[in-house]
């Protein structure tokens, strides 16, 4: 197994990984969001395709001198320090997704091959799926005992390596929520119906109670496991409830009770943090776009963008133009207009991480700022996560006035994201066909 070696004074940093996270228990949610979203906006992560490091290789460990009685002051300073240190080691992500079956083949050369001619450096890739398959024989009990492992990629640790011979900055996608496997071997752990049924969504499928703290630990021991493989960074995806009609006649059992989506999932996020953080590791987590600045649409997922900005060290706001409806941020039609979409949105993220009203993605009306302004514009105290958000590497031929997706388009989200005032990113594409013409090249 590849084993990370860590800066030894990072876990001492009282839990934090970056300059004014503060306490990571507490959860704060944003009072900045006045909004509401109109249409029918959401379209699943498999749908969108119909067309068919913080890594240290053996390096020396780095001690940080500190007075045997240290006052106040030079603690903060050494942690400061130190947090500095971890900072300058983190890549700048430019990424792929990448499926488990197709990591698992002889086409993983070619996606390879890409990274390295072009300026991409990080690959996401599944290792816990939308099917609820762990994608290769993950040997840790719980897996073991559920039999959620398939050998789509037969040797992980082979690829791991190569990957990092390349110096590929490896994120581990783990589908938190979203789970149809478990519907037969745990159903003690899926939502359930009034009736005692477990609750499937309109395509019949089944979702883990977010509730359940024995779903936490599962998504965790696959979660260090997957660092202690190699990975550089945990990403959960549908770290949210599902958006069907029927979720409003489900039974979350007690706790369901006592707190709301939006607080169950901000402590599953705070949780994940302390566990991935005492595991070496870097964690991240994938929201809808429409979170950013639409209470309607957090109260509905249980995603709050500024309250799990509080915990994670990245938060990936999927900013598909094809996923808004028609005249959301006054755009007509989103998916027609790629800069204008990606721009908006992450100018809108921009503020409201910052603590500023913003208006929302029904186009009301706000405070105008110029665009060095939003992108000059610093996160609020409290919050810890980097933006780096998905981006569109597929053309959406179910949406009315869709236009393809090309070199042009792909290139046009990718300034916007720069010209908002950030600098990572994620293409994601289903079939991870990507558009080679988009990106620059290695030496660009």
């Amino acid at each position: 197994m590849i084993r990370k070696i860590r800066v030894v004074c990072i876990l001492l940093a009282a839990g934090v990984l970056c300059p004014g996270c503060g306490n990571r228990a507490k959860a704060v949610q944003s009072d900045a969001i006045k909004t509401q979203v109109t249409q029918n906006v959401y379209v699943s992560e498999e749908e969108a395709d119909e067309e068919t490091p913080y890594f240290m290789e053996e390096k020396d460990t780095v001690e940080t001198e500190i007075e045997s009685d240290p006052d106040e002051g030079d603690m903060a300073e050494a942690e400061e320090e130190t947090l500095k240190a971890e900072e300058k080691e983190r890549p700048k992500v430019k990424g792929i997704f990448v499926t488990g079956p197709m990591a698992g083949t002889s086409h993983m050369e070619n996606l390879i091959e890409l990274v390295e001619d072009t300026e991409l450096n990080a690959m996401v890739i599944d290792v816990k799926n939308d099917e609820g398959r762990v994608t290769y024989d993950m040997q840790t009990p719980m897996v073991e005992e559920l039999g959620s492992g398939i050998r789509y990629i037969q040797d992980m640790e082979a690829l791991v390596v190569k990957c990092k011979e390349k110096n590929i900055y490896l994120i581990a996608r783990i589908v938190a929520f979203k789970d149809p496997f478990l519907a037969d071997m745990k159903p003690e752990w899926c939502i359930h119906n009034a009736d005692g049924s477990v609750f499937k969504d309109k395509g019949g499928l089944a979702w883990l109670n977010p509730y359940n703290k024995e779903v936490w630990d599962y998504l965790l021991a696959i979660a260090e496991e997957a660092l202690h493989m190699g990975f550089d960074e945990v990403q959960f995806d549908y770290i949210r409830f599902s958006t069907d009609s029927g979720m409003e006649d489900v039974d979350f059992g007690q706790d369901g009770e006592e707190k709301d989506r939006q607080e169950i999932i901000d402590d599953f996020a705070a949780y994940a943090a302390e566990k991935i953080h005492e595991a070496g590791g870097i964690v991240s987590a994938d929201v809808y776009g429409m979170v950013i600045d639409s209470e309607v649409d957090q109260r509905i997922v249980g995603q709050n963008y500024v309250g799990l900005s509080k915990y994670l060290d990245y938060i990936s706001p999927m900013v598909y133009p094809s996923h808004y409806g028609p005249y959301n941020y006054n755009i007509p039609v989103p998916d027609a207009e790629p800069y204008k979409l990606v721009l908006t949105a992450l100018q809108s993220s921009k503020k409201v991480l910052a603590g500023i009203p913003v208006g929302t993605v029904s186009g009301n009306m706000e405070k105008e700022y110029t665009m060095e302004e939003v992108a000059a514009l610093l996160p609020m105290e409290g919050v810890c996560a980097r933006v780096r958000p998905w981006l569109q590497d597929f053309t959406a031929t179910w949406v009315k006035g869709h236009i393809p997706y090309e070199a042009e388009e792909i290139r046009a989200q990718i300034q916007a994201v720069y010209d908002a005032g950030y600098e990572e990113w994620i293409l994601w594409n289903a079939s991870n066909r990507y558009t080679k013409d988009g990106l620059l090249g290695a030496d660009e």
